[in-house]
């Protein structure tokens, strides 16, 4: 056998062995060029160019928190009084008072700003650091403010969707608006290091008492509870950037 006639049978057997990853190949792309254009126009809805990796991470969050969150905070529930449960939710979102008055004022919202500087004052004191909240009982409470809703105040897009390890949905804005928040919260420098981290765990267990009944229901009735925890999410946000009211399943700070 010449050296022509082994080349000649080399190449039949290489393009043989070649052709059906062709095919396979010509059909990924041909599947992938014909989405449904209803879906193309879901997906440029929803913002979430890393949907894959969001979904992955937001899988992860709801394992943690199934395992370790959520039966701290049945626990909590269960253990604490409903009283006890409001007094400290009371003490936490006065600690929280701070960065609303900062960013009432960064809206030029002086009213907001006086309404949450005078809550604070009077909660502190009379409400015995906020575990009273005295001007809440007679229909005075300010609206949350934080950096997020500033910058969306200020004009700037939200940007895409994201979620963050432990800590959930976000878009770009509001992870700018959360990193910054920290650094413009005066109760940042002023507890220490130990207090601070009792403070953060104090509120997620808070918090997720709080939506565990409305993550449970949204769960067992959603199609695709990923997507549904997005779209709440955003709308909460929308609404609180216009000064309108929470969504019902308490989606205000955490998740």
């Amino acid at each position: 056998m010449n050296r022509l006639t082994l080349a000649s049978r080399i190449r039949k057997h290489v393009v043989r062995l070649c052709l059906p990853l062709l095919g396979a190949l010509a059909l990924a792309a041909c599947t992938t060029t014909s989405e449904d254009p209803v879906e193309q126009e879901i997906r440029a809805q929803a913002n979430d160019p890393a949907e894959a990796a969001n979904r992955y991470i937001f899988d992860v969050d709801m394992a943690v928190w199934d395992i370790t969150v959520n039966p701290i905070a049945e626990v909590y529930n269960d253990a604490i009084p409903e009283p006890y449960r409001n007094g400290i939710r009371n003490l936490l979102e006065n600690l929280q008072m701070p960065s609303t008055i900062i960013n009432s004022a960064l809206q030029g919202d002086w009213e907001n700003t006086v309404d949450a500087s005078v809550s604070f004052l009077i909660n502190t004191t009379a409400g015995l650091g906020g575990i009273f909240d005295i001007p809440g009982n007679f229909d005075k409470e300010p609206r949350k403010e934080d950096f997020g809703q500033t910058l969306a105040v200020w004009g700037f897009d939200e940007g895409p969707y994201i979620v963050l390890p432990l800590i959930g949905p976000s878009t770009a804005r509001d992870t700018v608006g959360l990193g910054v928040g920290i650094l413009t919260d005066p109760l940042t420098y002023v507890l220490s290091p130990t207090l601070s981290y009792a403070r953060s765990g104090t509120s997620l267990i808070q918090s997720s008492g709080d939506q565990q009944e409305g993550l449970a229901d949204l769960r067992q009735t959603s199609i695709d509870f990923y997507a549904a925890v997005r779209s709440l999410y955003r709308q909460n946000r929308n609404a609180r950037i216009s000064n309108g009211e929470s969504d019902p399943f308490g989606f205000d700070d955490d998740w």
